[in-house]
């Protein structure tokens, strides 16, 4: 098989692909809205997380704001498609409220088990 027709069946498998989701879209049915983010079972919290990681959209934007990187950045030095980033950035921003409470009852959390909230000096 040459090249071009490899490419032309590559092609052809797409639009299918495509066709098929055009077609449930139109008959109602509900796709998944995020391809990267998933929903942990947990006792209190409700934010998504990434697949494959133990880590939630929470922390990961934490950790992208607290080092300043813009989302290339994040992909690279998180081993993270730029695609997971900027949708953990597209669901932080729809559910920051969410996200803030979270974070303010984990801290609330952390305190009440007498464990340092800040970081202590080191000699």
């Amino acid at each position: 098989m040459t090249e071009i027709q490899q490419m032309q069946n590559q092609l052809n498998e797409a639009l299918g692909r495509i066709r098929h989701l055009e077609e449930e879209i139109s008959n109602g049915k509900e796709l998944p809205r995020w391809q990267y983010l998933i929903a942990r079972p947990h006792r209190w919290r409700r934010q998504l997380s990434i697949k494959g990681r133990n880590l939630t959209v929470g922390q990961l934007v934490s950790t992208i704001y607290a080092n300043r990187y813009t989302p290339e950045q994040a992909s690279a030095e998180l081993e993270l498609p730029l695609a997971a980033i900027n949708e953990a950035l597209a669901y932080h921003a729809e559910n920051r409220e969410l996200i803030e409470m979270e974070a303010s009852e984990e801290r609330r959390r952390v305190g009440e088990r007498g464990l340092p909230l800040e970081p202590r000096n080191l000699p």
